[in-house]
């Protein structure tokens, strides 16, 4: 369909052609088999699958897929964010998903502020990427350094070649995390949220509705199930493997069992694989990139399990969070509780584990620290939170927050024991004026209160 005339409709009986990045995990990439592979290539599979034509991908550097399709060599981009510099030259489609772009910085340098980062750091951003354009005119005496895709870019962060870049938050969690290096860079500003959406050259229009409809009819169970698969990582083990297996062990001939064992040992180093990435995406909270619920107790669990030394618990939340949800809206209470993880990761060890196991609470437990060492952490915590006003898009905003914390040496107490604890000395606090830590020794079961 690449080479048919813009002025005529779309003709079904041949493959529509869909260019995308390569390397833009989890939305399309390459696999190792080197298949097209992500969320938007199921998207238009499904597509494909609703109207009965066939999908062929092109997938590239992500400037070259935009020119694909601007040069007539592919009919649609498979999705991206509309710009008004983008809108010369594309009409837009359906919605497809939401992403988060995101200013990530290398932790050495959280101590500084975000004026002298972009001052003193070259900025890696994608060729030809909204993330591009949009830092360009939000900062433009900002220093770019430019790479063909997300890959690269990622790779050259991990090798310390960059300490700054632009990426979608979806997006570079999930190259951190199957890389092992979820915690070397952090989001500390939110730049924007928009929908990815198929694109098609200017002025087609019998092209763009085709697409509009042709998406309709693809029913929203399929679209969150993907949508699933990918975000929210729900892995599907194919039908057939357990009925093969049944089989295999029924089946006397040897033929056949060599076969299958083949067939078996390949499907299942590919599910392993997949399963690796999906369960390191799954352990992150979208907003702030720490753990979150799930992960964090399953993390939790296994440290009481392990009784290696004391195990120090903390729980808080931001007092008054609805109040500034009410008064300046969720996007700011957005950005506020991503300030507050990024302060507390500023002061928090590498042995501690942090997570978001609420809309606005958050825990941290770590393990070895003697009583006064835990009382520190959590005075640490409280000041560094409420020492200066928090920076947002309708200015300064004074936070703080009501804390409880335990500390046990008797680590047969279980999980739901300590975070319950936890909870009620949390609570204890904000009875008590907020902005103010209640700790406690399960070992003394002694309670005192720190005002800070």
């Amino acid at each position: 369909m690449a080479d048919e005339s813009n002025s005529n409709p779309p003709n079904t009986s041949l493959s529509l052609v869909v260019a995308n990045s390569k390397a833009w995990k989890p939305f399309s990439y390459i696999d190792d088999n080197g298949q097209p592979s992500g969320l938007l290539i199921d998207l238009w599979n499904e597509f494909g699958k609703a109207n009965h034509i066939k999908i062929t991908f092109l997938l590239t550097d992500w400037e070259d897929s935009i020119d694909l399709v601007r040069e007539g060599k592919a009919d649609v981009h498979a999705g991206l964010l509309w710009s008004s510099q983008r809108s010369a030259f594309f009409d837009f489609g359906n919605n497809l998903a939401k992403l988060d772009g995101q200013l990530f910085v290398n932790k050495s340098l959280l101590n500084l502020d975000i004026d002298t980062i972009l001052e003193t750091e070259a900025l890696g951003v994608i060729k030809g990427s909204y993330e591009d354009s949009f830092i360009q005119g939000a900062h433009p005496d900002a220093t770019l350094e430019r790479f063909d895709n997300n890959e690269q870019m990622v790779s050259a962060a991990l090798k310390n070649k960059i300490n700054v870049f632009i990426a979608d938050f979806q997006v570079a969690n999930f190259y951190l995390y199957t890389a092992k290096k979820q915690n070397a860079f952090s989001p500390i500003q939110h730049l924007y949220t928009a929908s990815v959406k198929p694109a098609v050259a200017k002025g087609n229009s019998h092209l763009l509705d085709f697409i509009k409809s042709g998406f309709n009819k693809v029913d929203n169970a399929t679209f969150d199930r993907v949508q699933r698969k990918w975000l929210h990582v729900e892995t599907v083990y194919p039908s057939y493997l357990l009925p093969l297996m049944v089989v295999t062990a029924l089946s006397m001939v040897s033929v056949y069992i060599f076969q299958l064992k083949r067939t078996v040992s390949h499907r299942t180093r590919e599910l392993n694989k997949a399963n690796q990435e999906l369960k390191l995406l799954a352990g992150s909270d979208p907003l702030t990139g720490i753990a979150n619920r799930r992960f964090y107790m399953n993390e939790l669990e296994q440290q009481i399990s392990a009784k290696k030394g004391s195990l120090t618990l903390l729980i808080f939340d931001v007092d008054k969070f609805k109040t500034v949800n009410d008064e300046y809206g969720h996007h700011i209470g957005d950005q506020v509780l991503q300030a507050v993880v990024y302060r507390v990761n500023s002061v928090l060890s590498s042995s501690g584990t942090f997570g978001r196991i609420g809309g606005e609470e958050f825990s941290i437990f770590d393990v070895g620290l003697s009583l006064s060492q835990a009382k520190r952490l959590a005075s640490q915590i409280q000041n560094h939170i409420s020492a200066t006003k928090f920076q947002t898009d309708i200015g300064e905003i004074a936070i703080s927050v009501s804390l409880g914390g335990v500390h046990s040496d008797v680590l047969c107490v279980g999980s739901s024991t300590l975070m319950q604890q936890a909870d009620l000395l949390m609570y204890k606090a904000k009875q008590q004026g907020r902005n103010r830590c209640e700790f406690e020794t399960l070992k003394t079961a002694q309670t005192s209160a720190m005002n800070l």
